[in-house]
């Protein structure tokens, strides 16, 4: 007998229905009789699962963390080098312009509410700490088998998160500026540069 692929629960579709909204309107433009609405479900159902917006909000962090710390975890237990994990990671971030933008496009609406939101402010923090951890750890591993030279990890996984992410950014606001594609091979290029030990090189 086949097995039926399991349907999303409500709260999946209304969270689901909540990403896609903040992704073309921001978070200040989305109501939740427009979730109730896209979601297929009354308000009513909606402000029960999530009494407030921010209740909503949180959630979609939650899926947002979920997302990126699993598909950073398949990365990281892969069989590849350090080397070609770091790789992986910037196809990751630099290989599809929808799926950047959107992902970007959210995470710049949730540090928006940062100052005032207390729980955004958390999962922010979590966010950065989730992907600075996995390149720490990559950094170590090439590390301790020779391959990368030896580094102050915690410093060289905030340079390397500090310059992707300073490519988007400026890919997402200065649409004339640098394509990711050129962010991607300059990210590589530094890796060759300055983690590359003599003998991996």
């Amino acid at each position: 007998m086949r097995q039926r692929t399991a349907e999303p629960t409500k709260r999946e579709v209304i969270v689901e229905s909540a990403l896609r909204l903040i992704l073309k309107k921001g978070y200040d433009g989305t109501t939740v009789d427009e979730v109730a609405q896209l979601s297929g479900v009354s308000k009513g159902l909606v402000s029960y699962h999530y009494p407030k917006k921010e209740n909503l909000f949180r959630a979609v962090l939650e899926k947002i963390v979920g997302k990126l710390e699993g598909e950073l975890k398949e990365v990281y237990e892969s069989d590849a080098s350090a080397r070609e994990r770091l790789r992986l990671n910037f196809r990751n971030l630099f290989d599809s312009e929808e799926r950047t933008r959107h992902y970007y496009i959210v995470l710049v609406d949730f540090l928006a509410q940062a100052p005032r939101e207390a729980c955004v402010r958390n999962y922010t923090r979590v966010i950065y700490q989730t992907v600075l951890r996995y390149v720490e750890m990559t950094i170590a591993d090439g590390v301790r088998s020779g391959e990368f030279r030896p580094v102050d990890v915690k410093l060289e996984a905030a340079t390397i998160v500090a310059l992707t992410e300073g490519f988007v950014f400026q890919w997402l606001f200065n649409p004339d500026g640098v394509t990711l594609e050129q962010a991607y091979q300059v990210s590589d290029d530094h890796m060759t540069r300055y983690l590359l030990s003599e003998a991996s090189a």
